[in-house]
């Protein structure tokens, strides 16, 4: 490539520090390959300095590489694929687990990214290693030098015929109700969805309110309600003073008017757009709320993803269990596991008996009330009803949550999937999945490919080649 063009980005809710020595280091690494390259190390955080950046770009590309610094959503790659007629190689990088607070989460944010650019047909090829290692730059090269190639994107395979009894049938989902709470914040193209879609293929009714419905509703939690909801909070984990007074009463309202909302509106699951407002205007995190909804029943997710609360559902009816929908934020090949996170959205059902759980505040906006613990070992089917590819598919996995330590702040877990990690991040990548899958106990997939089947939809396997 005779010019390259470099491009990190980032946002401050992370540790842009850290991520500068990341970029620092995949530059110093680009240099040893001999790469031409434009661009500076500043890690951009907007569309307007990013606008900025590709306006001082002197010379068309041969290639745009962009360094994911730290989470990011997938508006300034898709910006880059829109103002840039080149071939990308997008570039992630691993992160100690610490226990302590995901600091880049930048597996996630080229997760979002490749979503968005497979679904454009864009030319892009992934990388995910860390800088600092020497075994990194024959990965960097190789998708250098593939990335003019299209990446071949067959991973759905037709469902097999119906030979096993699905535990609830195709009819139990027709016209029952998903809530969705407020709008997928920009950026988050996965969380989208069209409603007379879901409704054609699952029978599924989708429900949509303003955000401000949920406010209200919160205000209007009587006093006996929210003493009661403090009291199932602080029997089940400790929750330390500052963390009470950082707005644990205010996370109580808001599980006080998620939970009328369902009910008044008969939802069997909801998906809520639980950031930025709920902590910065309103002033407590959704994710204790929406864990303890899920543990009345009625699953809920985050980030108002529509398919991820179908999701939920369908994992929740055929598996009896509560379901967790997360992210993919780290992955090692030298061990061959990953890890599995979000926030603190987590059931307490699901927490490893052998950590009480606690409540915390939420890692990067610092409002209560934000769930703590590592998940339980055992078997666990991943899975997600998916748009990734532009055809809507059954994607399925499955493999092992280790008995290990909890890898970061939140709720999450060491998954050995039952493919190598390599292998898994090839589909998820190539084929442009969404960030959030489905978690649940035990092997349900032979239920999910009868369901699949049942719907009409292919399968995508994680970690097939």
């Amino acid at each position: 490539m005779s010019h390259v063009l470099v491009i990190p980005i980032g946002r401050p809710t992370f540790d842009l520090q850290l991520g500068s020595v990341q970029v620092a280091a995949a530059m110093a690494m680009l240099d040893s390959l001999g790469v031409k390259s434009s661009g500076d190390q500043a890690i951009l955080i907007d569309l307007d300095e990013l606008d900025d950046a590709l306006e001082a770009v002197a010379d068309p590309p041969d290639l745009v590489v962009v360094l994911q610094a730290t989470f990011a959503d997938a508006s300034l790659v898709g910006r880059v694929e829109d103002r840039i007629d080149a071939p990308m190689v997008l570039w992630s990088f691993p992160e100690a687990r610490t226990g302590e607070r995901l600091r880049l989460n930048s597996l996630c944010g080229a997760n979002l990214a490749a979503y968005l650019l497979r679904r454009r047909g864009a030319l892009v090829r992934f990388v995910h290693a860390d800088p600092t290692d020497p075994d990194a730059i024959d990965l960097v090269r190789h998708a250098i030098g593939k990335a003019n190639e299209p990446i071949a994107t067959a991973f759905a395979e037709a469902a097999a015929p119906v030979g096993f009894a699905v535990p609830v049938h195709v009819s139990a989902f027709a016209g029952r109700k998903i809530g969705v709470v407020g709008d997928a914040p920009s950026g988050f193209e996965p969380c989208e969805g069209d409603s007379d879609e879901v409704r054609r293929i699952t029978g599924i009714v989708v429900d949509r309110v303003p955000l401000d419905d949920l406010f209200s509703a919160a205000d209007a939690t009587d006093e006996a309600g929210r003493a009661a909801t403090t009291q199932r909070i602080l029997t089940t984990m400790d929750v330390a003073d500052d963390v009470r007074a950082a707005g644990l009463d205010r996370s109580v309202g808001l599980y006080g008017g998620l939970a009328a909302l369902a009910r008044d509106r008969g939802w069997s699951a909801v998906a809520t757009r639980c950031w930025p407002e709920c902590m910065t205007e309103y002033g407590g995190a959704m994710c204790t709320p929406m864990a303890m909804l899920t543990e009345d029943g009625v699953p809920s997710v985050c980030e108002a993803d529509l398919y991820g609360a179908i999701t939920a559902l369908i994992l929740e009816d055929i598996s009896g269990t509560d379901p967790f929908i997360a992210d993919l934020v780290d992955a090692d090949t030298s061990d061959d596991t990953s890890v599995v996170w979000h926030c603190g959205v987590a059931s307490r059902q699901l927490a490893d008996p052998a950590e009480r759980p606690i409540g915390i505040t939420h890692p990067n906006r610092h409002r209560a009330l934000v769930n703590q613990f590592a998940l339980r070992p055992g078997r666990v089917t991943v899975a997600r009803l998916s748009q990734s590819g532009n055809e809507v598919t059954m994607v399925l996995g499955g493999g092992e949550l280790l008995n290990r330590p909890r890898p970061f702040q939140g709720t999450c877990g060491v998954l050995r999937w039952d493919q190598p990690i390599g292998d898994v991040l090839s589909t998820v990548f190539e084929r442009g999945l969404e960030h959030h899958l489905g978690i649940v106990y035990g092997d349900h997939r032979a239920a999910l490919e009868a369901l699949a089947a049942e719907w009409n939809l292919p399968v995508t396997y994680l970690g097939r080649r």
